[in-house]
C-alpha cells in the first residue's frame, strides 16, 4: 500500500508549500492610511456649525444653537467656539465660548470640548454634538447628562 516514508515526504511538502504561502501574504505592503474627509479641522477655520437638540420643538428655541469657530488659544483645548442660543429670525440673549480640542480627522472630524462632549462633523453630511449639560433651571451641582444635537457646518460667511 502506502509507505510510511512517503506519507512523512508529502507532510514535509505540504508543510513547506503553506510556510511559502504564509511568508508571501505577510510581505505584502501594509494598507494606506484612511485618506481624511475634506472636512472642517483646525486647517479650515474659520467656520460655523448649526445644531439643533434631538427632542426639540419647532418652537424651542433654547434647543437650537450656532457655534461660530472663530478665535484660538493656548492650551489643552486651543479652538474656541461663540455658542449662540436661538436662530437668526429668534435669537436668544447671552452667548457662551466653549473651548475644543481637535482630536482626529478620518473617517469624521473628531472635536471634544473642555467638559467631554464630543463633536463629529462627518464633511456634507452631517454633524453630532453631544454636550454634557445641567437641566434646565438646574442649579450649578445639579449632576450634568449627555444631550444629543445633530446640524451642519459650513465655511464661513
Amino acid at each position: 500500500m502506502h509507505d510510511p516514508r512517503q506519507f512523512v515526504l508529502m507532510a514535509g511538502v505540504f508543510l513547506v508549500i503553506a510556510v511559502v504561502i504564509l511568508t508571501i501574504g505577510a510581505s505584502d505592503a501594509p494598507a494606506p492610511d484612511p485618506v481624511a474627509k475634506s472636512g472642517f479641522g483646525p486647517e479650515r477655520l474659520p467656520f460655523a456649525c448649526g445644531f439643533t437638540r434631538d427632542d426639540a420643538g419647532p418652537d424651542d428655541m433654547e434647543g437650537r444653537f450656532t457655534l461660530r469657530f472663530d478665535a484660538t488659544r493656548d492650551g489643552a483645548f486651543p479652538y474656541c467656539a461663540t455658542l449662540t442660543r436661538g436662530t437668526a429670525l429668534r435669537p436668544r440673549p447671552g452667548d457662551e465660548v466653549i473651548c475644543l480640542a481637535h482630536r482626529a480627522a478620518t473617517p469624521q472630524d473628531l472635536w471634544e470640548d473642555a467638559n467631554g462632549g464630543t463633536l463629529r462633523i462627518f464633511g456634507t453630511d452631517g454633524a453630532r454634538y453631544t454636550r454634557r449639560e445641567r437641566a434646565p433651571g438646574a442649579d450649578a451641582f445639579a449632576p450634568t447628562s449627555d444631550v444629543l444635537y445633530s446640524g451642519f457646518c459650513e465655511g464661513a460667511a
